[in-house]
């Protein structure tokens, strides 16, 4: 399909500066990195759910205590598993943390 239609926006000079050293990092021009970022499925994670799974990792490691303290499953176990379900959460928050925020009441008006 051919491309025809134009789109701009104003960023700041070092906004611009960032999305150069972006698109020269994924070794692409400045147009089909932004191109690609904005369209392109699977390309982007919106994280809009993002309590849900600290929040299940929590309630999973509540029930393998209550496990733990009925005799259900051994300890040796339990223990591995809640080790699992920690270095799970610490890997999510390390992940959180590089993630982008797109605030629109953030921006300035153009």
């Amino acid at each position: 399909m051919k491309r025809s239609e134009n789109v701009q926006f104003k960023a700041t000079p070092e906004e611009k500066q960032i999305m150069l050293d972006n698109s020269a990092k994924a070794n692409t021009d400045l147009s089909k990195y932004l191109r690609t970022i904005a369209t392109e499925e699977g390309k982007v994670i919106f994280l809009d759910k993002g309590g849900y799974i600290p929040r299940n990792l929590i309630e999973i490691n509540d029930k393998i205590n209550a496990a733990l303290r009925n005799g259900k499953i051994s300890d040796a176990l339990g223990h591995e598993l809640i080790a699992g379900i920690k270095d799970i959460m610490t890997k999510f928050v390390e992940i959180s943390q590089q993630l982008t925020i797109i605030n629109n009441a953030d921006e300035e008006e153009d």
